[in-house]
């Protein structure tokens, strides 16, 4: 059994930067559903999302140098002040 400590330093840069990705993919969707059509519903279904990220993007931000968890969190704030005021994550 490999253990990720043993791994290839490139390749768990390279699975980081895929699970980087796929939150940020993941959040934009459900960003893309709220411009699309502004809804309580659609609003509670983005937060729900984004809620459930963020423990990813937490720990992602905590071993590498990326800033998705203060995005989400931003994204999270402006979901309460309105649609027109969200922004799509960047990696």
């Amino acid at each position: 059994m490999t253990y990720i400590k043993d791994q290839d330093l490139s390749e768990n840069q390279s699975i980081t930067q895929s699970m980087v990705n796929l939150i940020v993919e993941q959040a934009n969707e459900a960003i893309n559903l709220v411009w699309k059509r502004d809804t309580s519903s659609t609003r509670i279904a983005c937060e729900d999302v984004l809620t459930d990220l963020q423990p990813m993007a937490k720990l992602i931000c905590e071993h590498a140098d990326f800033d998705i968890y203060a995005q989400i969190k931003k994204v999270l704030d402006e979901l309460h002040l309105g649609a027109e005021l969200l922004h799509k994550l960047e990696v």
